[in-house]
């Protein structure tokens, strides 16, 4: 084999590698553009072809002012994305179906964004708590139990099927650190947790969808003092909340 044909081989080689680079990062950009606009017919073609559901969605300022109309806090979160694959954005704009068309085709469950977050955390903080259920390893049971967190009348009550097993007397946010109403899950608890900022005890820790706010034991005046946090007064109910509750219990605040 001469040396010309070797020299003429390579680039046989290197142009047939550029070929299918590039015909990969066709196909992945086609599913990313279906994944905004949530077509599914769309990326299960593109995934039908090869494209790789991991590869980092890179997004135009152009789309990225079309986001912004629906969410400033979506905006925010991708302004400088670099290395959110496309189930982070199907998570941030709740496409339940994309999603599990993402996961089913092979896409990593936490991989992570420029951020360090996961999907799952995309989808609790832009407020589908249902289906960052669905996006970490909630225990099965979750699905049967709810915590209901009344601001008006400062009272938790934690549902199992619907009957009421625990409830207190609790302390939320005061003005200025009010505590945020919405729908939340719980996703991660600690027995002894210590606020780094605030340097106070915070035992009985429910962390709400990755967020700093969590329900713990803690005390209560009688009236909302708290820098957001939800604090149980009475220690045993404190303990049977924490006890009781599953990761991924969904919890509204009202």
């Amino acid at each position: 084999m001469t040396a010309g044909f070797i020299a003429v081989y390579l680039l046989f080689q290197q142009l047939g590698a550029d070929f299918d680079r590039q015909a990969t990062a066709e196909r992945s950009y086609e599913l990313q553009t279906a994944v905004l606009v949530n077509d599914l017919t769309a990326a299960t073609a593109a995934l039908d072809n090869s494209a790789d559901p991991d590869l980092p969605l890179t997004i135009s300022q152009e789309r990225l002012t079309e986001l912004a109309k629906t969410s400033r806090r979506l905006a925010h979160y991708f302004a400088e994305e670099t290395k959110a694959a496309p189930l982070c954005y199907a998570a941030a704009l709740g496409e339940t179906d994309m999603c599990k068309l993402l996961l089913l085709r092979g896409a990593k469950q936490y991989g992570t964004s420029s951020w360090g977050w996961v999907a799952a955390q995309y989808a609790a903080r832009m407020g589908y708590p249902t289906l960052a259920q669905g996006l970490i390893d909630s225990d099965p049971s979750a699905a049967h139990y709810r915590i209901l967190v009344d601001l008006s009348a400062q009272k938790i009550v934690l549902y199992k099927v619907e009957h009421p097993l625990v409830s207190g007397r609790i302390s939320t946010g005061r003005k200025g650190y009010d505590t945020p109403p919405g729908e939340y899950l719980v996703t991660d608890k600690e027995a002894t947790r210590r606020s780094s900022l605030y340097k106070v005890s915070m035992p009985y820790f429910l962390r709400l969808s990755f967020s700093e706010y969590g329900i713990h034991q803690g005390f209560n005046p009688g009236r909302r003092a708290s820098h957001g946090c939800i604090r149980v007064g009475e220690e045993k109910v404190a303990k049977q909340i924490y006890s009781v509750t599953p990761i991924g219990t969904l919890v509204t605040v009202r």
